[in-house]
């Protein structure tokens, strides 16, 4: 039963290969990244020598200027308009000995210059709660309501300012305004956008906590944008409110992009991040908000050397640009077919290399079952969940060895076994988390990540925990349990209970390192293009293949070391259920982490063969 098992996955394997292949190509002919700065940070700068800081941030590598729907706040900050809060108004009437019917609240607006429809738009936006009033022969616009948020409602975007850098030949990305500041009129700025697309203004870059429309527009505002030809941007580590619907109404159309605050880094560390976002997590935008803290010739001389860093340190087949979204990416049916059949007899094996037939049987049947649900009947939570059923189940299949020979040969044979039965598994959470949404991080993605962390390193325990204690598990936890406890077990439980939360707590992005091994990681990068993951090839399979060395002469010894290796195959495991990651970064994080690892372990093997022939015996 095994032989044809292993006969299905291979078939298997090789129908699913062209899917694989496909997601990589569509990641590498997407090499275009684009460098956006937001026009009202870059205002400011305008007052002194508009062409000359316009031409300075071209050449420095800017390509696109974002332009946000403009407000009574954007316009007063602009002078293009003065306010007066109610209050304000009534004593300027007073001694101006005028007789005017004011509302209770309110604002009052007074236009300064035509370059914006001030007046239409604020007819347009408002309604009856308008009113203009002839004050000295100058005509005001009342406004009644809560002032704060009037100032924050969009009136539009300026057309005038857009027409003006197209004319620079900047692209224009268009800001949508967040749904919390919109009212009922606000209709006319969305339909707007509609209007605007030209071959300038190709991309929209929600605002807010709430993308326009939610709760119940969304959709509507997706399609009719996705009609007009735009694609959405999707800002990395933040996602408002409705933004994976707008994301999929406009069939998953998406660029992804990263915000880098100037002012929050020092420029080294902020050209770092700018070039390891483009190069390891598919990013294709980077939104440079610009230093802001000194006088306005320094900010733009420090902004204009980091973005002339970035461009400078980008890997050479990255091209600044216009970013595009990757290309519409679907799975065959030859492949769905492929990973369901090949994914449950994986399960099979690996199951039944741990537990009885029976159990093994139950856990492929379910994979099955999940593959059919989440195809068949597009059922998403049920591909997810096989998913991470298969991420799972192979870090233990592939650490644990069904048998070791003695001496070097045996161990790199079980190493090769492992490594193989590693990239299978993988294949199939590539081929089955598969698609555009996927791949620029729409919705939740891959879950699980922290269970892949710990779920195996656990069953490891429990699997080798036999072989260090000298007794079977059941009689051992009894005894266990009328244990009295005693205050060096409540230490021993805390330091344990520790080092499980450090461990979970460096995983994934969110991870803290010390400034020793961040250094370390950048020289790594600099000298192999991308960095080996450091619990991988310094930790995980060196102990593997050294527990694989020694577990016949010592047991005990040897299944301490297999739980320690256990960390290398589910951190590649990990890795590739990164899918927002290009395939061909994490495929060759992974063969560093392998070839390195191995090396260091040939070295503790010679160590240890050195120390059981002095120290040991």
């Amino acid at each position: 039963m095994k032989k044809w098992l292993l006969f299905i996955i291979a078939i298997s394997l090789l129908l699913v290969a062209p899917a694989i292949g496909k997601r990589h190509e569509a990641e590498w002919n997407n090499r275009t990244y684009e460098i956006i700065m937001p026009y009202d940070e870059v205002e400011a700068w305008l007052q002194e020598d508009e062409e000359q800081v316009w031409k300075q941030l071209k050449e420095a590598g800017l390509t696109t200027v974002s332009v946000e729907a403009e407000t009574l706040d954007s316009l007063e900050k602009s002078g293009r308009v003065l306010l007066f809060k109610m209050g304000e108004w009534k004593q300027a009437l007073v001694l101006a000995d005028e007789h005017v019917v004011t509302p209770a609240r309110g604002i009052v607006v007074y236009p300064l210059d035509d370059t914006f429809p001030t007046a239409t738009s604020l007819q347009a936006t408002f309604g009856d709660d308008v009113k203009a009033v002839e004050v000295n022969g100058k005509t005001y616009y009342m406004i009644e309501g809560n002032a704060k948020k009037i100032e924050r409602v969009p009136l539009g975007y300026d057309e005038t300012k857009i027409s003006d850098l197209m004319t620079r030949r900047f692209m224009v990305v268009l800001r949508i305004p967040d749904a919390r500041d919109m009212n009922e009129a606000s209709a006319r700025v969305l339909q707007q956008v509609e209007t605007l697309k030209n071959e300038h203004i190709s991309k929209l870059l929600p605002t807010g906590e709430e993308v326009a429309g939610y709760p119940s527009d969304v959709e509507k505002w997706g399609k009719r944008w996705n009609e007009a030809g735009y694609a959405l941007f999707s800002t990395e580590f933040y996602e408002a409110k409705g933004l994976t619907t707008l994301a999929k109404a406009m069939n998953v159309h998406v660029v992804r992009l990263h915000s880098l605050n100037l002012e929050q880094r020092k420029p080294d560390e902020a050209v770092d991040v700018a070039v390891r976002a483009v190069k390891e997590r598919n990013i294709r935008a980077l939104f440079i908000r610009p230093y802001t803290s000194l006088d306005d010739q320094q900010n733009i001389e420090k902004t204009i050397t980091v973005m002339k860093q970035i461009v400078q340190h980008m890997p050479n087949h990255y091209t600044l640009g216009n970013s595009e979204p990757f290309a519409p990416l679907e799975r065959s049916y030859i492949a769905t077919i492929g990973f369901i059949v090949g994914a449950a007899a994986f399960v099979f094996l690996a199951v039944r290399s741990l537990v009885s037939p029976i159990i093994a049987l139950l856990a492929s049947g379910g994979a099955f079952v999940l593959g059919i649900a989440g195809t068949v009947l597009a059922i998403d939570f049920a591909l997810k969940a096989l998913a991470l059923l298969v991420a799972i189940v192979t870090p233990i299949y592939a650490a644990k060895p069904s048998s070791v020979r003695e001496g070097w040969r045996g161990t790199i044979t079980a190493y090769g076994r492992a490594i193989a039965i590693s990239f299978v598994g993988i294949s199939w959470i590539v081929t089955m988390l598969y698609g555009n949404e996927y791949m620029a991080y729409v919705g939740e993605g891959f879950r699980g990540v922290k269970l892949v962390y710990v779920v195996p390193l656990v069953a490891m325990i429990l699997l080798v925990l036999p072989s260090i204690i000298g007794q079977p598990l059941i009689p051992f936890f009894k005894k266990l349990w009328k244990q009295p406890i005693t205050i060096g077990h409540v230490v021993l439980s805390m330091f344990i209970f520790a080092l499980l939360a450090y461990y979970v707590l460096r995983s994934g992005n969110t991870g803290t390192a010390s400034a020793l091994e961040l250094a370390a990681r950048q020289k790594l990068e600099e000298w192999l293009y991308v960095r080996p993951r450091t619990k991988e090839f310094l930790l995980g399979f060196p102990a593997y293949l050294l527990a694989l060395f020694v577990i016949n002469k010592q047991k005990k010894l040897g299944s301490i070391l297999l739980i320690v290796g256990t960390i290398g195959w589910l951190s590649i495991i990990n890795t590739f259920t990164h899918l927002h990651i290009p395939l061909f970064i994490s495929f060759i994080r992974t063969i560093y982490s392998l070839g390195l690892g191995f090396v260091i372990g040939i070295v503790l093997i010679y160590v240890y063969e050195w120390a059981w022939k002095k120290v040991i015996r």
